[in-house]
């Protein structure tokens, strides 16, 4: 069996081990992509689910961060220039639906989301635009290094205890959600959204240490609910393309079993197959930080202790149950058409049962209290079949379930998909079984067992805790991309600004192409 050579060979082909692999190539390395399932994008991928013709995201839905992430927004890969990636803003962004059928619908424009507000808390409504603001400026703090490689925690707070800007950041990232959210807002509306906001990092909004995440929700007014044209696996496609056009190779269907290692230092990946893949220059991991360190090196090719080090990574403290329903209709809401225009929707029970379930995912126990709906059909029809809808039903779950661990998913999967979508026909009129085509469910386990990099089920790929964030993550005194194994990088969700369709990779690669002596400057504006 020959052997093939590349300067960088990269594992994973989710969007962050794409992004590395295309700037790579842009600067003139060859660079091989291997990924084990049969096509690229990890969590941002598109497929046929339920019924020929009905488009489905299995994992991402909504692509927000990535587009305050200059790869997008100054485009410097061509991906919406050159190689087909568009992109809709469907407006009203988001709605939340309350007990009573009251809803909060957030718009791109800040007044007419305040008019919405009113209805629940007049003082709010005049406070949110003032929230926006301060928002503004706290992103605007954290963001120093977003996209770029972060420095080292010890050192960002010493710059961030210098102002007192820098220290009302340091407050709030050290703060609870649930806590800023009383401070801002009265009407427990407001604070539910936020917090509800604010869990999309698989966190109860309770945690301290959470509280950075709620000053994300204006990204709804400044960059939208942005919505790839085909389907979240078209960010993928479009990176995988501009790979491919600077003379990069993609592999799929080709699961590494280990890392090549010889005297210290990363030589390429072994495959299941047994066939090598070398790397000349560099060797990149997109896989979860667990798997790379436990699963595909020895333990005596790593520093003593560190395996151990590795192992008490705390995973997100619940994971997530995701249906993909193929509709006749998209639903038809009872708070009204202003919602039923709404592409993301969220149903969610008032304060005391709110914060009670994730207690109770502490606890092992499900919850089908707080479905979220996306309908991307509604904005983007190419989805499915003329005059038909796609549905993306989301629930956070427990991975480990009371009594019997995330074995018994696999006997209560249907029981609590079920339950879901009982809990979203109380909030809807025309979701019964007629108007349902198709579905498929995936459990927390499932998603494991589909992408071994969701270890635990954890979409984050890790916890997203103070503790392991910034340059903690994945370890305090590795959050630099680089590993104890020379000439061994990591990008992807174990690493900064972590999980979630960030486009995190413009970071890592940076802190690659420093190594290799190229200029990512010179790079960027060719």
């Amino acid at each position: 069996m020959a052997t093939r050579e590349y300067d960088i060979v990269i594992a994973g082909a989710g969007h962050n081990g794409l992004i590395v692999g295309a700037y790579l190539a842009k600067a003139g390395l060859s660079v091989c992509v291997v990924e084990r399932q049969d096509k690229v994008g990890g969590g941002a991928i598109t497929r046929e689910l339920t019924l020929p013709g009905f488009k489905h995201d299995p994992a991402s839905l909504i692509q927000m961060t990535i587009q305050a992430n200059p790869l997008i927004h100054r485009d410097e890969l061509g991906l919406l220039s050159k190689y087909g990636l568009k992109y809709i803003f469907p407006d009203p962004a988001c709605a939340i639906i309350f007990p009573d059928n009251r809803a909060l619908v957030i718009h791109r424009d800040i007044g007419k989301t305040c008019k919405s507000i009113e209805q629940f808390s007049k003082r709010d409504a005049e406070m949110y635009p003032h929230f926006c603001e301060a928002a503004a400026q706290i992103l605007k703090a954290g963001n120093v290094a977003t996209f770029s490689p972060v420095p080292p925690f010890g050192r960002l707070v010493s710059f961030m205890d210098t102002s007192e800007e820098g220290r009302e950041y340091l407050r709030t990232i050290l703060s609870s959600t649930w806590d800023l959210a009383k401070e801002w807002f009265e009407s427990e509306q407001m604070r539910i959204a936020l917090a509800r906001f604010a869990s999309e990092v698989m966190i109860g909004p309770r945690e301290e240490g959470t509280g950075a995440y709620m000053f994300g929700f204006p990204h709804f007014h400044r960059w939208g609910v942005a919505v790839p044209v085909g389907g979240s696996g078209a960010l993928s496609d479009a990176l995988a393309a501009c790979l491919k056009d600077k003379g990069g190779t993609v592999m799929v269907a080709s699961p590494i079993k280990a890392i090549k290692v010889d005297n210290g230092e990363a030589r390429g990946v072994i495959l299941e197959s047994g066939e090598e893949i070398v790397a000349r220059k560099a060797v990149i991991s997109n896989l979860n930080v667990k798997q790379l360190f436990l699963d595909m090196l020895k333990s005596d090719q790593l520093p003593g202790g560190f395996p151990t080090k590795v192992k008490r990574i705390r995973q997100s403290t619940f994971a997530a149950l995701n249906q993909a329903v193929a509709l006749n209709e998209a639903p038809k809401y009872k708070a009204g058409p202003d919602v039923d225009k709404t592409f993301f929707v969220e149903i969610t029970p008032f304060t005391e049962d709110f914060l009670r379930t994730f207690d109770e995912y502490a606890y092992g126990i499900p919850s089908v209290k707080i479905p979220l709906l996306g309908v991307p059909t509604l904005c983007d029809p190419s989805r499915a079949p003329a005059g038909k809808h796609t549905l993306y039903l989301y629930h956070y779950e427990p991975y480990d379930l009371k009594g019997g661990g995330a074995k018994m998913w696999d006997a209560r999967r249907q029981e609590v998909a079920d339950g879901i979508l009982e809990e979203v026909r109380k909030y809807t009129t025309n979701m019964g079984p007629e108007n349902i085509l198709g579905r498929w469910i995936m459990s927390p386990l499932d998603l494991e067992r589909i992408n071994p990099a969701m270890v635990g089920g954890d979409i984050m790929h890790i916890g997203a805790f103070i503790t392991q964030y910034f340059s903690n993550r994945p370890l305090a005194g590795w959050g630099s991309y680089r590993t104890p194994v020379k000439k061994l990088y990591m990008c992807g969700g174990s690493t900064h600004p972590g999980a979630g369709v960030t486009g995190g990779g413009r970071a890592a690669v940076q802190v690659v192409m420093e190594d290799l002596g190229i200029d990512f400057k010179k790079v960027i504006a060719k």
